[in-house]
């Protein structure tokens, strides 16, 4: 499966409202894939505990993990290989419109990288 979208978190990044994605309607399609690198390292980080914790109401989300690359907004780590988990959505038959769901993880401190910090991303699904 080729990742279409994703997010390369460093551990010291952080996140501003709603992820949205423009989805093609009943095929599976990925929304979300997580990691933490080390932006100085491209060390590759641990992420647990990663669920859906809503939604979505017009389809369904699954997780799964593949191997892919570090895109290009990772600087000088772009096309470091990794196993990513990768939220994966698929529109219900015949559904048009707007979905949405959450998605939880715990990942490393940006301060230490040993103690483990909650995560949220909501997502906006506009499904065509």
């Amino acid at each position: 499966m080729a990742i279409a979208a994703g997010v390369a978190m460093s551990p010291s990044l952080a996140y501003a409202g709603p992820r949205q994605v423009t989805v093609p309607r009943g095929k599976p399609y990925p929304v979300l894939a997580i990691g933490v690198y080390g932006a100085g390292t491209c060390e590759v980080y641990p992420v647990r505990d990663i669920r859906i914790a809503s939604g979505p109401a017009h389809g369904a989300a699954q997780l799964v993990t593949v191997a892919t690359k570090l895109g290009k907004d990772t600087g000088v780590c772009a096309g470091t290989a990794t196993k990513a988990p990768v939220v994966v959505y698929r529109s219900a038959a015949g559904f048009t419109g707007v979905d949405h769901l959450t998605v939880t993880w715990m990942a490393p401190s940006h301060t230490d990288n040993v103690r483990f910090v909650p995560n949220e991303m909501e997502i906006e699904i506009t499904v065509k």
